[in-house]
């Protein structure tokens, strides 16, 4: 039986579990800042590089005055043991400047790929960016 777990409720999901691309969308309102986990397949023979790669080209097309740094390998969770892919955005959102640390990973021994990101419609302090890599720590993979 597949079983289906978030924070408010458990599901059983019968024998056939569906694909997983919900998101997530949690504010720390005292911070003013937005985590959102987004998860999505991860097409067949396409590596993590790619499917970066094709994430930010789509943003780069959808977004008003995006500016990217190049992706840098990071390896993230608790005693590092997954790598991921890093960058640092900013852009325009409701006539609102956005600031925005990108996380993409593919889940351990998946073909799935999550995407976290870290926003605030204001620069991010040095407590904001303490508090993102406490959570970059803090990931365990089930």
């Amino acid at each position: 039986m597949a079983r289906y777990l978030t924070q408010d409720l458990n599901v059983d999901l019968g024998d056939e579990m569906p694909e997983d691309t919900t998101l997530n969308m949690l504010q720390f309102r005292e911070r003013q800042t937005t985590l959102v986990i987004a998860r999505s397949a991860l097409p067949e023979h396409q590596t993590l590089d790619e499917a970066y790669a094709f994430q930010l080209n789509l943003l780069h097309k959808r977004l008003a005055a995006l500016t990217c740094t190049d992706p840098v390998t990071v390896f993230i969770g608790k005693d590092k043991p997954v790598e991921g892919r890093e960058a640092v955005l900013q852009f325009t959102h409701a006539n609102k400047p956005m600031y925005q640390l990108q996380l993409a990973c593919q889940l351990p021994g998946q073909q799935r790929l999550l995407v976290l990101n870290y926003s605030k419609h204001s620069a991010l302090s040095e407590a904001d960016i303490g508090h993102w890599r406490a959570i970059k720590d803090s990931l365990h993979f089930a």
